[in-house]
This record gives C-alpha cells, structure tokens and sequence, in this order.
C-alpha cells in the first residue's frame, strides 16, 4: 500500500477524521485530504510526529519490510531505557511475547498488529518445538518467556554432571529442607543465624539439622562462617537466596501444565540427545 493509503488507513483506524487529524499535526484538513489522494506528500519534517499521532513506526507509515538486528537492538535498548524502572522487566517480557508471537507467525498468519493490552489479558501458556529449538512462555501468576536454540550438539551437554543434577533434586524433596528454604526465602540476603535457631524455628529435629544445612550449602542458598566470639568457636551461617531456584520452582509447575495454550505448535522429529 503507498504513503497516501496507509495514511488513510492508519487514520481511520485510530478513529480520527481529517480534521482532527491536522489540528494535531498543526496543518489544514485540506491538506491531509491532499496526502490521502498522492496529491501532495508530508513535508519531511512532518513524517516523525504523523507516525506518533498514528501510533505507528516510519516503516510502517512507509511500508518497509526491510529491518536490521542491529536497528532492532537499537530500539530495544532505547525503548527499554526510556521505560520507568519500575516497568522495564514488564516491557521486557512483554518483547519476549512479542518475540513468540512472531514464531508462531512463521508457521501460521496471525494479526502482526500490535495490541498494548494483549500481554496483560494474556493468560495462557504457549511453546513452539521444532527441531531448531524450543520455546516456553507462561502467562501465569509469574509470567516468563525463555528460548532454547538447537545446539550443534544437541541437548545433552550437561550428562556428563547428572549426578550433580540428582542431588540437586534429591535434596528438594526433603521436606525438612523445603521447609527450610521457605523459612530463608522470607529473609533478607545475609540473614545471619545458627543452626539451633534454623532447627527451632523450622522445626527440625535436632538429629536432622546437619543435613538440611548440607543441602542448603548444596543448593547454595547459604554460606557458613567460623568465628571466635568471647573465646568461643562458633559457627554462623548467611542465608543467600538463589534466584535461580524460584525460576526452577516456577518451571518445574510447567511440566504438569494441562490447561489452554495461546500459541502451540509441535513439530520436532529429531532426538533431543544426540
């Protein structure tokens, strides 16, 4: 569609008539009837603030299909640094929808229009495999978005550490250390306690303690001190709350997943360990 079209087109989508259209714009409604007949075009100066009446980029008043990575990671950054700090992740995640919106377009023409509203009203999960990769968005109480590419290799890099992997999931199904975790969750990054106060105030039998606080150093979410205090040895230990371990407990409420899905899309034909 030519500058003159999208014009009209962008204009009668934000419900606006010639005339509000130029009282905006600071120009006769004869001339914006003039731009949406090719009778005459926008001065230059003019382009920028009709896009931000329209709501739309230059690419799009101009239909230019044509976008760089480089020019994608400019806007990003900027818009990301204009946003107020206490929405930037929300504009983050929001790109990451966007991004998985995108995908999904590539399998199948959806609306490419972008609707501000849509991530809020956004309620159900979504994942796109294929052999390239794989996705995973949630759309939940604690919405995340994260991307797997396919590595060369496959996806079974981390094998040869699975023993590590099942201690790390051994411990988390002791209760006395879910307990624990939970307790330590509630505190301030080194919150300073000893073992005796963990145990009574988690309820933990005295037998059993040790071994919830070498889980805890295992998922490292403590880290202990000796120290001499008054001539006495005594040993402290700084709570560190892993943020890592909330996105493993947030993910792992993904595998049982059997609601809705916004987006789904399930093509993959190859193994996923090579």
């Amino acid at each position: 569609m030519s500058l003159s079209g999208n014009i009209k087109r962008f204009r009668l989508e934000k419900n606006l008539t010639q005339e509000q259209l130029a009282l905006k714009l600071g120009v006769s409604a004869q001339a914006v009837s003039k731009w949406e007949t090719s009778e005459t075009y926008p001065d230059g100066s003019l382009l920028v603030p009709l896009a931000k009446v329209l709501e739309v980029s230059l690419d799009e008043l101009f239909d230019n299909d044509s976008v760089s990575m480089a020019d994608i990671s400019g806007r990003i950054v900027k818009l990301i640094h204009n946003t107020d700090a206490k929405e930037r992740f929300n504009v983050a995640r929001d790109i990451g929808w966007q991004i998985e919106r995108g995908l999904f377009n590539c399998r199948m023409e959806i609306d490419k229009k972008y609707n501000p509203n849509e991530i809020k009203n956004q309620k159900n999960a979504s994942y796109i495999l294929d052999d390239t990769g794989f996705t995973i968005i949630s759309n939940g109480k604690e919405p995340f978005f994260s991307v797997f590419p396919q590595p060369e290799e496959g996806f079974g890099h981390f094998l040869n550490d699975k023993g590590d992997l099942q201690k790390t999931f051994a411990v988390l199904s002791h209760t006395d250390t879910m307990n624990a975790l939970i307790y330590l969750y509630h505190k301030t990054e080194n919150y300073v306690f000893e073992s005796a106060v963990l145990a009574k105030d988690c309820d933990i039998p005295s037998d059993k303690i040790e071994a919830v606080l070498d889980d805890l150093l295992l998922l490292k979410v403590i880290w202990k001190q000796d120290l001499i205090i008054n001539g006495e040895n005594r040993r402290l230990f700084y709570s560190r709350p892993n943020h890592k371990l909330i996105a493993l407990f947030i993910m792992a409420r993904e595998i049982g997943y059997k609601g809705a899905y916004s987006f789904q899309s399930h093509c993959r034909t190859t193994p996923f360990f090579k």
